[in-house]
């Protein structure tokens, strides 16, 4: 009886190491511990967008996706990654411009051909055999906000803003927002002269597609990051860990 006794024992201690082993494991290379995320424009590529979020670990019940905008447009399925975001338990979406475009339509069947002729076309053909979405996927977009400031003090916006401006200044406008060039350009002066935007610790933008300067991955000047890596131009779609900067890409 003592033998069996000391061999249970010995078989929970076991046990129990496994369990601890298990958890430092995992606070290391941390599944332990909630995450953070941004992403550039996924433009409805919804198979290169769940090949991301799987190759970076991203644990559905904790971790939180921060979208940089143009969830539509440009790709094949538009309705499968609105529905797959918002399913996302932590997720904050930055109204782009081609989400602004797909909101006119789904609000007021609007389609104008800047928009039809850049991608829209495959979005008004998908809701068109769809039609008991729209209403719900109209909600959703209606709540994307135009910028996101997290507590430590990093920017999330689309397209950028007047960097000779004050933030606060032009904070409400959807235009320049979601449409804006001139940051990021900026941005490569200020990496020439060592300077940075003191208003923020980091900025994270995605609308203006990183093979405009000959690159096919994240791109950073001064303390702006580039995130969108033109899944539509180049296959690959980027998902990075905002603290490590670890990125993941989809496969061309």
């Amino acid at each position: 009886m003592q033998y069996h006794f000391i061999m249970i024992t010995q078989w929970a201690l076991l046990i129990e190491n496994e369990i601890v082993n298990k958890v430092l494991y995992d606070s290391i290379m941390g599944k332990g511990s909630a995450r953070k995320f941004v992403i550039g424009d996924i433009h409805s590529h919804y198979d290169q967008f769940m090949e991301v979020l799987d190759k970076a670990g991203f644990q559905y019940d904790k971790d939180m996706l921060i979208s940089l905008g143009d969830l539509v447009d440009r790709g094949p399925k538009p309705i499968e990654v609105v529905e797959k975001v918002m399913e996302l338990k932590n997720f904050i979406h930055i109204l782009g411009n081609h989400d602004e475009w797909c909101y006119q339509f789904l609000k007021y069947n609007y389609k104008p051909f800047i928009w039809t002729s850049q991608g829209g076309s495959s979005t008004v053909s998908a809701y068109s055999g769809r039609p008991e979405l729209i209403k719900k996927h109209r909600d959703f977009f209606e709540k994307a906000k135009l910028y996101y400031i997290d507590e430590e003090s990093r920017l999330f916006v689309h397209g950028g803003y007047d960097g000779d401006i004050p933030f606060g200044e032009q904070s409400d406008n959807k235009e320049l927002l979601i449409w804006d060039r001139s940051l990021f350009r900026k941005a490569m002066e200020y990496d020439q002269s060592g300077k940075t935007f003191d208003e923020f610790k980091e900025i994270f933008i995605g609308h203006t597609p990183t093979q405009f300067i000959d690159s096919s991955t994240p791109l950073h000047f001064s303390n702006l990051w580039m995130l969108d890596t033109g899944v539509y131009l180049s296959g690959k779609l980027t998902i990075m860990n905002i603290e490590t900067k670890e990125y993941w890409q989809s496969n061309p």
